[in-house]
């Protein structure tokens, strides 16, 4: 067999092997009662991991000057360290979020509230089972002052979590986190 017959067959197998789908992970049914009690108790914390801004050029500018942590770049901001979270307790829910973005509005300055902040009871608070991922998808609207948040979070059995908070003072962002049972202690 010629060297150009055996790089041409080694290179079909190459495409044909890299072209393969990767296997679907379907949640176990452990992880799947695991979520469902979790969510049922309305007793759950999404503790935080990354953040995900909108690369716009004033994030793009704030990446370029090196003030991001260190590992982090212009679409994913790495949060280990920092206490963030959305928590859900009963009819309550409440949030402590870095926020990394453009403001839309004027607002008065306050050096201690620069990130998503709010407690309270929603509105439009449902959470609807995700049978796609065998999850569930909690979405509520919140105020807190003048700024009112439109918050999804998608909850998976794996326990992560994506959040997408919607603001109308703020640019969109989106966060990555862990579900976990919320204890008050």
């Amino acid at each position: 067999m010629s060297v150009f017959k055996r790089i041409s067959v080694l290179w079909v197998l190459l495409i044909a092997f890299g072209c393969g789908s990767q296997k679907n992970s379907t949640p176990s049914a452990a992880q799947v009662e695991a979520l469902n009690t979790l969510v049922a108790g309305k007793s759950f914390v999404v503790n935080v991991i990354t953040a995900r801004p909108l690369a716009t050029g004033s994030v793009s500018r704030v990446a370029n000057s090196g003030l991001l942590p260190p590992g982090s770049n212009v679409s994913r901001i790495d949060l280990t360290g920092m206490s963030s979270y959305l928590r859900v307790v009963g009819d309550s829910v409440a949030a402590d979020l870095p926020y990394y973005g453009e403001r839309q509005m004027s607002a008065p300055y306050n050096s201690n509230n620069t990130g998503i902040r709010f407690e309270g009871i929603p509105r439009d608070f449902e959470v609807v089972p995700n049978d796609k991922t065998s999850g569930y998808t909690v979405k509520f609207r919140i105020s807190d002052g003048p700024e009112s948040f439109d918050v999804t979070a998608d909850l998976l059995p794996d326990t992560s979590s994506t959040i997408n908070i919607n603001s109308t003072h703020r640019t969109a962002i989106w966060y990555n986190g862990t579900i976990s049972k919320y204890s008050s202690e």
